[in-house]
């Protein structure tokens, strides 16, 4: 049975929040010392490999086809994606640049296959973190396929498999802030490989009563915040920082983040985090390129005026976040939801669907709460059977 983890949401949340601390100090200059944040997206994987065998395990051994799962998973993300994307055009256009004509359209289209675009630096220039999603629909796909081949000696052996490419990656560039660019771009087969199955054998260990000793979640929150700041500043050394955080901190934080209790007053809180991580993940960087395309085009502010107006923006980043959850996300997810159920029904004799289609079609019944978010996608609720 599938339980609500409100400690994982807080993670997730904490995460997305410093990946787009790091967009913003990148692009206000406005130093936040989170120079270590790239490393986060190395938790999502292991969060989403830990949520995805939690929900979908169990599911896919009763009978989900690999086909079913696929298109649950692509209701679940694809959504804010693709509105990301035409909030991306909308404001590239505005701001008049060069590459809206060339890409703008074209990534409308690509993202339905979740499709690089090998152009010039970034691979995904009008929204970069979603190279990190491209990878995440690869994990999930890979998973669903092989779950039923998987032990936690084979799952070691695949992490194995991945540190070798991490090994590599450090190598060629000297950290692991790689993936992004066309140039680094296989470097997220590694890192999604060892965090994802990282995240798969925490579940499987789980399962069976082998946990991490329970602490308080404070420490777990404070472990997580000094992953991402900056505390090893020497250059030459960062690959050993990234390696000894991608290939144990993080797992363990997320190990121990499944025993701890985050019950109480936090747990709204922890859970709102949790809503707001996602679409705050896909939406950050066309906003924050957005004030700032805005700023070079205006006449020349004040330097603390301008401090001041990148800190509302930023707060406003995550309003706008939480307003595209509830009110874009959540209802186009149960709009899809709908249109394919009814889609796959077989019509009876009074053009209805039958009982035995409305019970094969509640695996796509979309969460009753718009608070189950973030890039893993929970267990939709099964109705009960007509006979109980």
């Amino acid at each position: 049975m599938r339980k609500h983890l409100a400690s994982l949401d807080a993670l997730r949340g904490v995460a997305a929040l410093a990946v787009c601390g790091k967009h913003f100090q990148n692009l206000s200059h406005i130093n936040l010392h989170l120079q270590q944040a790239s490393v986060a997206v190395d938790l999502f994987f292991a969060l989403s490999g830990f949520v995805i065998a939690q929900a979908y395990e169990q599911r896919l051994e009763g009978g989900l086809t690999w086909r079913d799962y696929m298109v649950a998973r692509l209701i679940r993300l694809y959504p804010a994606i693709f509105g990301a994307l035409v909030i991306a055009v909308v404001l590239r256009f505005i701001a008049g640049g060069e590459l809206f004509w060339e890409l703008g359209f074209q990534f409308l289209i690509l993202p339905v296959l979740f499709g690089p675009m090998i152009y010039g630096g970034d691979c995904f220039p009008l929204d970069g973190p979603q190279w990190s999603l491209f990878w995440e629909i690869f994990a999930n796909g890979l998973h669903g396929a092989v779950f039923r081949w998987l032990t936690p000696v084979r799952i070691v052996a695949i992490m194995a498999v991945a540190a070798v490419g991490l090994c590599v990656a450090c190598w060629q560039w000297g950290w692991l802030d790689v993936g992004w660019t066309r140039r680094t771009f296989w470097c997220g087969l590694p890192r999604v490989t060892y965090g994802f199955f990282a995240g798969v054998l925490i579940y499987r260990l789980d399962q069976k009563g082998w946990r991490f000793p329970k602490v308080h979640f404070g420490f777990v929150l404070a472990a997580l915040a000094i992953c991402m700041v900056r505390w090893f500043p020497h250059m030459r050394l960062y690959w050993v920082r990234d390696m000894a955080l991608v290939m144990v901190i993080l797992p363990s934080i997320v190990a121990f983040a499944v025993n701890a209790d985050a019950s109480g007053k936090w747990m709204k809180p922890f859970v709102w985090l949790g809503a707001v991580s996602y679409p705050l993940y896909t939406l950050h960087v066309p906003l924050l390129r957005g004030f700032r395309w805005l700023l070079m085009a205006s006449p020349r502010l004040d330097r603390w005026v301008e401090f001041g107006l990148w800190w509302v923006v930023l707060a406003g980043v995550v309003g706008v976040a939480y307003l595209f959850e509830k009110y874009y996300d959540v209802p186009a997810r149960a709009w899809l939801t709908r249109r394919l159920a009814k889609a796959r029904a077989p019509v009876g004799v009074l053009g209805r669907p039958t009982l035995v289609s409305a019970r094969r079609d509640a695996d796509f019944e979309p969460p009753a709460s718009p608070l189950a978010s973030g890039p893993l996608a929970p267990e939709p609720r099964r109705r009960r059977d007509a006979r109980g």
